[in-house]
């Protein structure tokens, strides 16, 4: 008998190493190449991780929406061994991931026993959810290690949810305490791990409900606890004091971010987002939760996450045989639920799906990551029991088949999934699109050129959280100086003079910037994608941005400019009020106007203006800039105007030019006049112009230009 038990402990561990090796192989399988890209998130991510390593510690990190801080630290970990790539971002997702399987394996054994926790973790190894949200560079896995953990420990701590006697001194209290610390930490990984918390609040009422049901039935529950299980007093104050004491020690360990952020509370801008439904809840109208939670409760077995993102649009998280057993094991917690095993189980699936309810049916994938081991111990719960109820009553090939079953069983479902993510998900245009594979493309252009210098990049996100952070994690070297600006409204001009100029399909020169590239740029590089690609592709040009600047800077260096403290202009000269300013103008000692060209100096009414403007940069900007062009009427009021940069300044450096093309509709209902043309530029943190000064004195904060003449009946 003992050597049955010694074969079978090890015929265990060694489906566990296999399903294990299974896993870890689909989920660093062409790691470097799928996704075909970085998403801004995973960029940001990377970002931040690396940033850690240069010796920055914040407690929360306020880029892209505002982010939980453990997985960046994570993320620093692997890149001080590894570099700071997308790859090392990556693996410690994958880390992370592998660490959901062993954990739920631990939980499932420890709880339900062997064969249960054998078909989870063997289930989560190969299915296309796992393994996608194992992959990318986010922090939503994080999440589910943690309170995976943290359930298992307060499992080992409580004897009463398995098979044994409840534990017994320091050794209860110690796995309590350390599913506490688990539970705390969880709060530093993703927003929706906040929710978690009520399920051991949930866990509580449950047992003091079922004491209270035992005691009225004399010790006899519906569905026959399991062998041990306490159903005393004692067990019940002891959870009593337990649980509190947990809770406390999680609020303990989180209490430096919740401080945080109730003091910074316009560092989460998402939250504000996402917890409307719950908010017109709460003052009654259920309406607006109702939606969410009908268009989500489907994302099970009938209709998925919609976004390419995360998911191929619309597939559900389970695969219709997983569903089918899912429902089966909700059915069996259901029958078993005074059996505080099945009943935990429950209260996790119920309390992790929640935060994907109430937002809707975008992302469930990353909001519901939070229940995955209960989803699919859950479908196991189910499985397990089948295959049980079948083994008692078939012959030795029966059992034999029934084996074999489950062994294809999961192999079909790795198939499925192999194909669904590396062949359909991985490949499609959205999915290349969303990563941004041509600027990657464009970052490995760099890496295999052996030029250095300054690079301008044309592109459609030139903020400083997009593009720029996503080329950062893809590029390997250093040595290049690079621009940034969208081609579609700007173009830059370098100190340095020549350089080169990349320039994608999708942020090509507009029109009006186009004959500048011609007239002093030399194509040296062209590279085409897919055809069915959005970006079909990008050209480097080799640019001679100084010859450039001062053709520019010939045809638009005499155009008159002036200021005025008044805000009434005669509707036939508004240039009346005017006081000559002389080019070129500075803005507050960082960068000054060199000339413009009113490009449209007469206009039917309800048509566009175009505008070119010549700037000159004398300091880095640490607050965003953004330039306003505002067409006046007689009485000082805007008529048309456009607020934008596509020079974003937050990498300006000194000696930099560039020039921006502003278009923008004049009112429809505008009468036919002359009216003055203003421009200037504005912090975007608190709007606060830039002054102008004349002498040393300010005299304003905007620029008037030639004015524009409105025509038309």
């Amino acid at each position: 008998m003992v050597r049955f038990r010694e074969s079978v402990r090890w015929a265990e561990l060694a489906i566990l190493v296999a399903v294990l090796a299974v896993g870890i192989t689909l989920r660093t399988w062409q790691l470097s190449t799928v996704p075909p890209g970085l998403t801004h998130d995973e960029a940001g991510n990377g970002y931040d991780g690396a940033a850690v390593l240069q010796g920055v510690r914040p407690i929360y990190f306020r880029v892209g929406y505002g982010r939980e801080p453990l997985y960046q630290y994570s993320v620093a970990l692997v890149m001080a061994v590894l570099g700071p790539t997308e790859t090392a971002l990556r693996l410690t997702t994958v880390v992370w991931g592998v660490s959901v399987l062993l954990l739920s394996y631990a939980f499932a054994r420890h709880l339900f026993g062997s064969l249960t926790a054998l078909l989870t973790v063997g289930w989560m190894a190969v299915s296309f959810w796992c393994v996608m949200t194992s992959r990318v560079g986010l922090r939503a896995i994080t999440s589910t290690a943690l309170f995976t953990a943290s359930a298992y420990s307060f499992a080992l701590g409580s004897d009463w949810l398995g098979t044994g006697p409840l534990k017994a001194g320091s050794r209860r209290w110690l796995w309590w305490g350390l599913s506490g610390v688990f539970l705390g930490a969880s709060i530093y990984t993703y927003m929706a791990s906040r929710a978690m918390p009520a399920v051991y609040l949930l866990f509580l009422g449950y047992l003091s409900l079922r004491h209270l049901v035992v005691r009225r039935t004399a010790g006899t529950v519906t569905s026959n606890p399991p062998h041990g299980s306490g159903v005393g007093a004692e067990p019940l104050r002891q959870h009593w004091i337990g649980i509190p004491v947990l809770l406390l020690i999680a609020a303990l360990v989180a209490t430096p971010l919740v401080h945080h952020l109730i003091a910074n509370p316009e560092v989460e801008q998402r939250v504000e987002q996402l917890s409307m439904p719950l908010e017109d809840a709460l003052r009654g109208d259920f309406g607006a939760l109702r939606d969410p939670v009908a268009r989500s409760l489907p994302m099970f077995t009938l209709r998925g996450d919609p976004l390419w993102l995360y998911n191929i649009p619309g597939r559900p998280l389970l695969d219709p045989p997983g569903g089918a057993l899912f429902y089966a094991g909700l059915l069996v917690c259901l029958f078993h639920f005074w059996d505080p095993r099945h009943a935990f189980l429950l209260l996790w699936l119920v309390v992790g799906v929640s935060p994907a309810l109430v937002t809707g049916p975008d992302a469930t994938a990353l909001r519901s990551i939070t229940a995955q081991p209960a989803v699919f111990m859950t479908a196991c719960v189910g499985l397990t029991t089948a295959v049980r109820f079948l083994m008692r009553r078939v012959g030795h090939w029966g059992r034999v088949a029934t084996t074999g079953g489950l062994a294809v069983l999961f192999i079909l479902t790795g198939v499925g999934t192999v194909d669904a993510y590396f062949n359909v998900w991985a490949q499609h245009r959205d999915v290349r699109v969303a990563y941004h594979h041509a600027l990657v493309e464009q970052a490995r252009y760099l890496d295999g050129s052996p030029q250095g210098g300054t690079v301008s990049l044309s592109s459609i996100y030139p903020g400083r959280f997009h593009d720029p952070y996503t080329m950062e994690m893809s590029l390997r070297r250093d040595d290049l100086s690079l621009r940034w600006f969208d081609g579609r409204y700007a173009l830059t001009f370098p100190s340095s003079g020549e350089g080169r100029v990349i320039i994608p399909s999708i942020a090509q020169l507009a029109p009006a910037l186009e004959p500048l590239m011609i007239s002093h740029g030399s194509l040296v590089h062209s590279e085409g994608f897919r055809d069915d690609d959005l970006v079909t592709g990008f050209d480097v040009y080799r640019f001679d941005g100084g010859s450039a600047l001062a053709e520019v800077l010939q045809a638009v260096r005499d155009n008159p400019v002036g200021w005025s403290t008044v805000n009434t202009f005669p509707r036939e000269d508004p240039t009346a009020v005017y006081q000559p300013l002389g080019l070129p103008v500075t803005l507050d000692g960082i960068v000054s106007l060199l000339g413009y060209d009113l490009r449209t100096p007469t206009i039917e009414r309800g048509r566009e203006i175009e505008l070119l403007t010549v700037w000159r940069v004398h300091e880095s900007v640490v607050p965003e800039v953004v330039a306003f062009v505002h067409l006046l009427g007689s009485d000082g009021q805007i008529i048309g105007q456009l607020d934008r940069l596509d020079v974003p300044s937050w990498h300006w450096e000194p000696g930099d030019a560039f020039v921006q093309l502003h278009r923008f509709p004049t009112d429809a209902e505008v009468r036919p006049g002359v009216y003055p043309l203003a421009v200037g530029l504005y912090q975007r943190e608190d709007s606060r112009r830039l002054p102008i000064s004349m002498e040393d004195v300010v005299v304003g904060d905007r620029i008037l230009l030639r004015p524009v003449k409105v025509v038309g009946e």
